[in-house]
């Protein structure tokens, strides 16, 4: 496999270009193939069927731009990574998440807010007590902050008052809690909004770790790219300008952005 083949990120929406950013950061020799589904999300309100189609579209489609590994930059998607088909290297935030937790405390309560599907899988949980049985994860979930961070971004009365009615119920329960996973990429797109409401509190994004992840694996399969013309190529199934926002708030420089219709992947 050609070393400079791009790597490939999905995602429900525009959440996954806080994966991106990090990507470019850390490693910034690699090209970027970006797909977020717009057009159907939020994810975290579908069922795992309908997730799973959606993401295997998603995947078919980064497979056909010879992608040489795919990021899931999206918990709910990554919530069913054993139910997806790839011919390359899928890498889960959330086992990137559950990672961070475990580095960011080593026992007691942590806190996680996420999509409805996420914390209903329990799958944070299950990665968690793999990883450090010590620690106890309460959750919150969310389902209409990410729409809002996705087509609204601008409205910051509806967005510290979605943040607050995911937040509080959390920390009105468990006063000890200071530390929180943002366990949906589009959080922390916001995440300066939201440690405003809560200054006291660690929130923590998933994304370094992910990046981590995949330096790794590409370190480990000899795939490091060495492009100094790199590229960031984005493709939504929405409206392209409902990126523009999002894009412009994590000044991301990016060649195209193009709006794409995903066919349904092979059986």
């Amino acid at each position: 496999m050609n070393e400079n083949l791009p790597v490939g990120i999905i995602d429900s929406g525009v959440g996954g270009l806080t994966a991106l950013l990090q990507v470019k950061k850390l490693l910034a020799d690699e090209s970027i193939v970006y797909v977020g589904d717009s057009e159907r999300m939020p994810y975290g309100n579908l069922s795992s069927a309908e997730i799973v189609s959606n993401a295997n579209e998603m995947i078919s489609f980064l497979e056909q731009k010879k992608v040489k590994v795919i990021l899931l930059a999206c918990n709910t998607i990554s919530a069913n990574i054993s139910s997806l088909k790839s011919s390359v290297k899928l890498i889960s935030v959330v086992k990137a998440g559950a990672r961070a937790l475990a580095k960011a405390q080593k026992s007691g309560k942590i806190g996680m807010i996420a999509t409805c599907a996420t914390v209903k899988s329990g799958v944070y949980e299950k990665e968690l007590k793999s990883l450090n049985p010590d620690l106890e994860l309460v959750s919150n979930s969310s389902a209409l902050l990410p729409k809002i961070i996705d087509s609204e971004l601008e409205n910051i009365n509806l967005i510290e008052d979605s943040i607050k009615k995911c937040v509080d119920p959390i920390l009105s329960v468990h006063t000890g809690i200071d530390k929180i996973l943002l366990g949906c990429t589009h959080f922390p797109i916001i995440k300066k909004e939201i440690s405003r409401l809560y200054p006291s509190v660690d929130f923590i994004d998933p994304a370094g770790e992910l990046v981590i992840m995949l330096k790794d694996f590409l370190c480990e399969n000899s795939l490091s790219a060495k492009n100094p013309q790199s590229r960031i190529d984005i493709y939504t199934t929405a409206e392209s300008y409902e990126y523009a926002a999002a894009i412009k708030r994590l000044k991301i420089e990016i060649d195209t952005l193009s709006k794409v219709k995903l066919t349904e992947a092979p059986k």
